[in-house]
């Protein structure tokens, strides 16, 4: 069986907790990957190094060489919040961010969460439901992605004070897959990203 890593670069501080648990979950839910599965915890680089190609070329090649340590097969993905000021398309801010993968040993994948990595929550908040901590009358927008701030919009679905080091990884664990993909196109890009990972 062949064995994969994934290490990644997140924003924020509950990535590090909720991205492993999620990107399991889309290698062996929604890509039907059979093979074996490592993620690496990730590395948190604060908002400006995000923004500074050599501070971010420097946490690339730190995740490249955990991939490379366990055999090269996988890669390394950079994931941070769409919410710029500076630059409103995802795509453009992807591409800005790609250069600083260039000369690596291992593949790189950016994805941006468009807006927020919550969006993909609002994108299928009715799964949310399961969790304490979610109104059981939560419905999602009709355009998840469509509003700046997430977090608030996911809060005032809930029963408490939204906390991502709290909340982040549970509702990554109840976060229906296929609606969040059916959804959100940056929850695709997202998908995509983990399945050239690992192929």
């Amino acid at each position: 069986m062949s064995q994969y890593t994934i290490a990644s670069v997140v924003e924020g501080y509950g990535e590090v907790q909720s991205l492993p648990v999620l990107i399991p979950r889309i290698a062996y839910e929604l890509l039907g990957f059979s093979g074996g599965l490592r993620v690496e915890k990730p590395h948190r680089a604060a908002q400006s190094d995000m923004r500074d190609a050599a501070c971010l070329s420097r946490y690339l090649r730190l995740q490249a060489l955990k991939v490379s340590q366990r055999g090269g097969e996988g890669g390394v993905l950079v994931l941070r919040d769409g919410d710029d000021k500076q630059v409103s398309c995802p795509v453009e801010l992807a591409r800005l961010l790609a250069p600083a993968g260039a000369g690596l040993p291992v593949q790189v994948e950016v994805v941006i969460a468009c807006r927020e990595y919550e969006a993909w929550f609002l994108a299928a908040v009715e799964s949310l439901r399961a969790h304490k901590s979610v109104r059981d009358d939560a419905t999602s927008p009709p355009e998840p992605e469509a509003r700046r701030d997430a977090k608030r919009q996911l809060e005032a679905l809930m029963n408490e004070n939204y906390k991502p080091t709290l909340h982040q990884a549970a509702f990554s664990h109840f976060l229906d897959l296929d609606t969040a993909w059916a959804t959100s196109r940056s929850f695709r890009r997202l998908v995509h990203g983990v399945e050239l990972l690992l192929t």
